[in-house]
């Protein structure tokens, strides 16, 4: 088994979105300047015996003209030919025909924007997640930064779901790889994946569960972008009690620092 890390370009934005408070002005900086920050946009294809693994599929190709215009302005993404995720399946001689299964941590514009494309996989999901996006769309409530064309493309794709219930918390989907179900948190429903591998050891893809290390304290420091503060909080310590329960070694969601120190294909860990 294999476990590589895409490089799918990035976003620029004020660094309190990932650390609330980051810039906070106090009496003696009055005028203190928000931090502009570039955060990788990544995803994990694990090649495993019993067929493809993709963990979350990046930001829609179609971003300048399909994402509102909000989210263009306060977060812009940057992104070459070689660095969307279809380009990186089709370096590794792959298409989204060949992904056995999607495990989404949540259907946020820079994790599922690609969902659509993956027509043949089985796709795992937070129910809470799932049915609380598409009833807010439904209904014109508050979608956050869950974007109308994503949601409307993958209902229009009509995809083989898997939601993942409540009371569903760890859930081996293949051997070696197993979904952590963390519950509400930064979003109405997150996942994370725990992958064993033999000379690698154990990673958490944990997405924005944890955006950064930062985010972990102590004290834990809550990001500027949640919907549950209480379950954030609970979902980072838990994380940290697994990790070091089981030896494994935390992939944070948008962590530059991290992700610059990572494998890129055509290394892997295996």
């Amino acid at each position: 088994m294999k476990m590589y890390v895409f490089d799918n370009g990035y976003q620029s934005e004020d660094r309190t979105f990932m650390v609330a408070g980051s810039s906070t002005a106090d009496v003696n900086d009055k005028n203190r300047k928000a931090l502009w920050i570039d955060i990788p946009i990544q995803t994990f294809l694990i090649d495993h015996p019993e067929g493809c693994i993709l963990f979350d599929t990046a930001c829609s190709p179609h971003h300048a003209t399909a994402w509102p215009e909000f989210i263009n302005l306060v977060s812009p993404y940057t992104v070459t030919e070689e660095q969307t995720l279809f380009a990186r399946l089709k370096n590794l001689g792959l298409t989204p025909n060949d992904i056995a299964t999607v495990v989404i941590s949540h259907l946020h514009v820079d994790h599922a924007g690609n969902l659509s494309a993956f027509k043949k996989a089985k796709i795992y999901v937070s129910d809470v997640e799932l049915t609380t996006t598409v009833r807010n769309y439904v209904v014109g409530d508050d979608l956050d930064v869950h974007v109308p064309v994503d949601i409307e493309a993958f209902i229009a794709a009509r995809l083989n779901w898997r939601p993942v219930m409540e009371d569903e918390k760890e859930l081996e989907i293949a051997p070696g790889v197993t979904i952590l179900n963390l519950g509400s948190g930064h979003s109405w429903g997150m996942l994370a994946l725990r992958v064993d591998l033999g000379n690698s050891g154990t990673f958490l893809l944990v997405a924005d569960a944890l955006y950064m290390r930062e985010n972990l304290g102590p004290p834990i420091r809550v990001p500027g972008i949640i919907h549950d503060t209480v379950g954030y909080k609970r979902t980072a310590k838990f994380l940290e009690n697994y990790a070091r329960k089981h030896g494994a070694t935390i992939l944070f969601g948008h962590d530059m620092e991290q992700f610059k120190s990572l494998r890129k294909p055509p290394e892997y860990y295996d």
